[in-house]
């Protein structure tokens, strides 16, 4: 099949790339004005590890931050029979899929290569039709044909590894030590190494971000052949109430991956773009499709 090509779209998700670059030079930057050359060249080749660890456990990642339970054809039969015919569409493998127990209607892909895994919740499987389901796993095929989860890894380490550091800075600001006070500097310390970091690295990953997922979606309809069912089902997911927070954290940690983002997500920072503009593109591809067909 034909793959759908943006020019356009290229245009800005490179322009996006090379923003990403400068988390990395301030990343790379902060380690070595901080630490002598030698260390500093040590922790740097320590993150270099853990990104490609990330990149090549990615699937065991999702697994792990999602609670995801593995599931085979005859739990869910429908779900494993139009993944594997769209797989077979996109000429792709067929990933495995797996289950994540929660009530907010959302999937994610991960992995790259033969390492990969779809992931739906048992509230999108409750949610939407079965055309509105395929539209949903074409999605996330295209992702992984894109090999999107590679390039999201790799354009938002750095902003977290800041989150990291800036998750224990606030941790020492939550166990004061009213004798010694030592976790109040030590968290300044950190929040000082991390916020710049975060903040010089955050532009590029959410506008890179924003275009992988109309990327996705016209990839999606390549594959399918429906944008009106992929609208319909952004439209339900978008529509869906909100379950607990708690039940949201579990999908959250993997939110730059899911097709809509989690309620519990800050709207300034973002992964996706508007869910209305996505509609609207896939209602403009109809109109297109209509035409060439008549």
């Amino acid at each position: 099949m034909d793959w759908p090509s943006d020019r356009r779209l290229q245009r800005r998700m490179l322009l996006a790339l090379a923003l990403t670059l400068v988390g990395y030079a301030a990343l790379i930057g902060i380690v070595f004005s901080l630490v002598p050359a030698s260390v500093a060249i040590v922790i740097c080749g320590l993150l270099a590890l853990a990104l490609v660890g990330c990149i090549s456990y990615a699937d065991l990642i999702a697994y792990w931050v999602t609670k995801a339970i593995a599931i085979d054809r005859e739990q869910y039969p429908l779900v494993f029979d139009t993944t594997e015919r769209l797989a077979q569409q996109a000429d792709i493998p067929t990933p495995p899929i797996a289950v994540i127990p929660s009530d907010e209607a959302n999937a994610l892909s991960a992995g790259t290569g033969q390492r990969t895994v779809i992931c739906v919740t048992t509230g999108l499987l409750r949610t939407l039709e079965d055309d509105e389901l395929e539209a949903v796993l074409a999605h996330e095929l295209a992702h992984l044909k894109n090999d999107d989860s590679t390039v999201m890894t790799v354009a938002g380490f750095p902003m977290t590894v800041s989150a990291i550091v800036l998750s224990m800075a606030g941790r020492s600001f939550t166990t004061v030590s009213f004798f010694l006070g030592w976790p109040l500097w030590i968290g300044l310390y950190l929040l000082f190494v991390g916020l710049p970091v975060y903040l010089a690295s955050l532009p590029g990953t959410l506008v890179l971000s924003r275009y992988r997922e109309y990327a996705a979606d016209r990839g999606a309809v390549a594959i399918t052949g429906k944008p009106f069912a992929l609208a319909s089902a952004l439209a339900t997911l978008h529509t869906e109430p909100a379950p607990p927070d708690t039940d949201l954290r579990r999908v959250a940690g993997f939110n730059a991956f899911c097709i809509v983002p989690t309620d519990s997500m800050f709207s300034l920072i973002a992964t996706h773009p508007p869910t209305h503009r996505r509609i609207r593109r896939l209602r403009e591809q109809t109109v297109e499709l209509e035409r060439e067909s008549e």
